[in-house]
């Protein structure tokens, strides 16, 4: 049962944090002259594509559980492939307008749309109104490398995100998610690789003859 709300809380909120890294990757954080708030202003896409190692910590309040896992992402564009190792197998990707889960222990993947006008109050939204980002969250420097910032109004379950930045070419070091029920989403970042070239291929789910492929 504890899995099966772990599931649930972890692909609820996926969409949200996967949809917030895909924002951040267009940052650019290298005018070192500038606050935190100021470089939120400015989008470029100085980072064509990035992948590397995650370690992601779910806390549920009401069980007062954590659990961690760990795997390895790719970013390309509107494409991301976030992929979960050890007992916990399980694939995510987002390619354009498609949302697909695939469990390799169960050999099933899930389908559903992306889309913008489905999802559009929630972060994946910015991207076509990033100049205007002071208008949908609240902004707070909590330090020279660390931004909380507060949706202005209702954004899916999302109470605040805080993210740390750090001198690197992938400038994220971690991003964190705390909900309306104080659960918390974590991610970690480390050896991270940036414009390396990677491959359409990598972000397109192909089932096996013997996978099940569930659509809604």
């Amino acid at each position: 049962m504890y899995q099966k709300i772990v599931l649930t809380g972890i692909i609820k909120n996926m969409k949200i944090l996967l949809s917030i890294l895909i924002f951040f990757l267009y940052i650019n954080w290298s005018f070192a002259q500038q606050t935190p708030i100021t470089k939120l202003n400015y989008a470029y896409k100085s980072i064509n594509d990035a992948f590397g190692g995650f370690i992601q910590t779910n806390y549920i309040k009401d069980l007062d559980k954590t659990q961690k896992f760990k795997g390895k992402f790719f970013i390309k564009g509107d494409k991301i492939r976030w992929q979960y190792e050890g007992e916990f197998s399980q694939v995510i990707y987002i390619n354009k307008n498609t949302f697909t889960i695939y469990d390799k222990t169960k050999k099933q993947a899930i389908q559903s749309s992306f889309s913008e006008e489905k999802f559009g109050q929630l972060p994946l939204a910015l991207l076509s109104r990033i100049a205007d980002i002071e208008k949908d969250f609240e902004i707070i420097e909590k330090s020279e490398n660390r931004i909380t910032l507060t949706p202005k109004a209702k954004m899916g379950n999302i109470k605040k995100i805080e993210i740390t930045i750090h001198d690197e070419d992938f400038p994220i070091k971690s991003l964190k998610i705390t909900d309306t029920l104080a659960n918390t989403i974590k991610i970690d970042f480390y050896s991270v690789k940036i414009n390396t070239n990677l491959k359409d291929s990598i972000f397109r789910f192909v089932p096996k003859k013997d996978d099940t492929v569930l659509t809604h």
